[in-house]
């Protein structure tokens, strides 16, 4: 699961602020805005409301636990499937590739795995 200091973190970068930006506009420390990204300390819901206002999302949008995924193939790299943020397009082709090159690894390595269960039925 992604934490909330990962998606703060990738929100910030997302919209191109720096950690002292966001602070200034939070009106908080930088280095207290650093904790929150590091999960070493949580935002209180006051915070977390101007977050959301900031990155004009919802509340439940930023703190719901959605699944993370990581594919990598050669350039093809997803992050966050889950998250609508996400920076991933699922019309890219160099994705579809990524994936369908994925797909046939699973199927090759299914059926060495299928012709080995059948060996070993027959041993006994």
């Amino acid at each position: 699961m992604v934490t909330l200091g990962t998606k703060l973190s990738r929100l910030r970068k997302k919209k191109g602020l720096t950690q002292q930006q966001l602070a200034d506009e939070l009106k908080i420390s930088q280095p207290a805005y650093h904790k929150w990204e590091t999960d070493t300390a949580k935002p209180s819901t006051e915070h977390l409301v101007k977050i959301c206002e900031v990155y004009d999302i919802d509340l439940d949008e930023l703190l719901e636990e959605a699944p993370t995924f990581s594919i990598t193939n050669n350039d093809c790299s997803i992050q966050n499937i889950g998250n609508p943020n996400s920076n991933f397009y699922s019309e890219s082709p160099d994705l579809i590739k990524g994936i369908l090159k994925n797909q046939d690894a699973i199927t090759q390595l299914l059926n060495v795995q299928n012709k080995l269960i059948e060996k070993l039925i027959q041993k006994i």
